[in-house]
């Protein structure tokens, strides 16, 4: 197939490999924009990319990353994109066995490789175990129970390759027509030609990755294996007559809160510090002195019920007031160019025919595991694929342009809906949600890293496979950690694991199951005090000027701090 000649292009306007600013050229078409990649940055034909001893790395550093965000999302109710963590433990991996074992490693990873290995490790870390932390923490609150093990298993691979599926359509609008941001993506593409390079960079980067990891790592096993370290230091002294230590102030002796708080940034930490000391310092000796919560009673209990309806309202806000992005979103869709001859990149996409065959696999097989695993009527189970296209064509717009996935908004869409149309039905709601939840964030961690691949000229079609490898190394791993760190019910929205989001979405299924008159009337109150304070503060976040938008707390991180001891 020719390829068009690319125009002459100012030096100004052409993007340098340190900027990685891709690709603004005023004044070309998509055609002439496409053969500028094509000819000056692809290399997918001259550089090895999808290798055995890439995908080999990626696949044993997603165990890491799989256990990691598990972890991390039990802990917080938050999960990381790990693009660049993927990236920079890949360098250092392969760089230790090269100095341990220089035979057996060969020789330095390329720049493609090196893409390869982040791409298995981000996939297998961030695209399968969302709808564990959450969906899945909720079913084993709410039913008492584990799923089967082959079930959990299947259902969380299945769903993981549907949202890899689902992705497929919108990477040549997002990534290349549009140019979306995507920046979790052109950081970890930043990052790979700085430790490819062996920029002055790399190094102070990997050294605090491996003190970091060992210096958590130790304090862990020395606490939670050995327990030779304890969990937390209570704080002295009372307030209205109970203890601190009761009200749950204490000093935790891990470092995951500190790790958390360094990626959520200091608006969001500062918000649920903020929301900690109301909650735990205001409210909490309210409700004992009154009577409300025993003494000695499950205050966290009660907490959850506001923090949920905090939360559920702010995101479902953010959400609606994106109406714009998603509004692009769906007309970015159907938005084509004027039918011309396929450019040669075409070539390179992941074929139609692979994308027909897939749907028709992996959609028959997520209805019948609906079905059979989860007794979902079969015609809802269809609607729920569905609904989760729409809803993942959105998370990937969101993404590309905030860098910031809102699953946890989209599984409360999919759990309102199954609350309309199979009311009383937790199991139906908790499994309807878990496939917009998995399938979204699979869809926007696949286009982040084709976004990393189009800057680093990969193959975007090896992308995808390396993306699908990642999803099986991430099925068979994240699954029976889930069932090694949760084996009972009673581990989550404990002091171990509080699992917000698992709580959160546990109470939002069971007020549509059950209804309102199922509420305590001072719960109902307080739910409609959170939804209304978060909802004060989401819309006061959008309307102030962006230099006060810092100084507003975060109606997530308030939120939070509900259902955090």
């Amino acid at each position: 197939m020719p390829v068009p000649a690319a125009r002459a292009v100012p030096a100004g306007d052409v993007p340098t490999d340190a900027s990685l600013t891709l690709l603004s050229i005023p004044g070309a078409t998509q055609a002439e924009v496409d053969t500028y990649w094509l000819t000056r940055v692809y290399q997918g034909d001259r550089l090895p990319q999808l290798t055995l001893r890439a995908v080999a790395l990626g696949a044993g550093l997603g165990v890491l990353t799989c256990a990691t965000n598990l972890y991390a999302g039990l802990k917080t109710g938050v999960a990381f994109g790990v693009a660049v963590t993927a990236a920079l433990l890949a360098s250092a991996t392969h760089g230790t066995l090269r100095r341990l074992s220089p035979r057996v490693a060969g020789a330095p990873l390329s720049l493609l490789e090196l893409g390869c290995a982040q791409t298995v490790a981000s996939s297998a870390g961030y695209a399968t175990g969302g709808a564990l932390v959450s969906v899945q923490g909720a079913w084993l609150l709410t039913t008492g129970h584990h799923l089967p093990g082959m079930t959990l298993l299947a259902w969380t691979f299945l769903l993981s390759a549907l949202g890899v599926m689902f992705a497929v359509p919108l990477k040549r609008q997002l990534v290349d027509r549009e140019q979306l941001p995507f920046a979790s993506g052109t950081a970890a593409a930043a990052t790979a030609r700085a430790l490819h390079a062996g920029g002055e960079e790399a190094g102070p980067r990997l050294r605090m990755l491996g003190v970091g990891g060992l210096v958590s790592g130790a304090l862990t096993l020395a606490r939670d294996g050995f327990g030779r370290v304890p969990y937390a230091y209570a704080f002295p002294g009372s307030l209205g007559g109970v203890s601190l230590e009761r009200l749950g102030f204490a000093l935790e002796t891990g470092l995951m809160p500190v790790g958390g708080g360094a990626l959520l940034g200091v608006r969001v930490t500062a918000s649920m510090l903020l929301g900690a000391l109301v909650v735990h310092g205001v409210v909490a000796p309210r409700l004992m002195a009154a009577g409300v919560v025993a003494p000695d009673g499950d205050f966290l209990g009660w907490a959850l019920w506001p923090g949920a309806a905090a939360l559920t309202t702010a995101s479902l806000l953010q959400f609606a007031l994106q109406a714009r992005v998603w509004g692009r979103a769906l007309r970015g869709l159907r938005g084509r160019e004027p039918r011309q001859a396929p450019h040669a990149i075409e070539a390179l996409q992941v074929p139609g025919r692979w994308w027909v065959a897939g749907m028709l696999v992996l959609t028959p097989a997520t209805v019948a595991l609906a079905r059979v695993g989860f007794d979902v009527p079969v015609p809802h189970a269809l609607l729920a694929v569905a609904l989760s296209f729409v809803l993942c064509l959105i998370s990937c717009r969101v993404t590309g342009e905030t860098d910031m996935s809102p699953v946890g908004a989209l599984g409360q869409v999919t759990q309102l809906t199954y609350g309309v149309l199979l009311p009383g039905d937790v199991r139906a709601n908790l499994a309807t949600a878990g496939i917009t939840v998995n399938a979204a964030s699979s869809s926007a961690d696949l286009l982040t890293d084709l976004k990393a691949g189009h800057l680093l000229g990969a193959n975007p079609r090896r992308v995808f496979l390396a993306q699908l490898v990642g999803c099986v190394v991430g099925a068979l791993v994240v699954v029976p950690l889930f069932y090694l760190l949760v084996p009972e019910p009673s581990v989550l929205g404990s002091e171990r694991f509080p699992a917000p989001a698992a709580t959160m979405t546990a109470g939002v299924a069971r007020v549509l199951a059950s209804g309102w008159g199922a509420v305590s009337a001072d719960l109902r109150v307080a739910m409609a005090w959170a939804a209304g304070a978060a909802a004060v503060l989401t819309l006061g976040e959008q309307a102030l000027p962006a230099r006060f938008r810092r100084w507003t707390p975060s109606a997530v991180g308030v939120g939070l701090a509900c259902l955090l001891p």
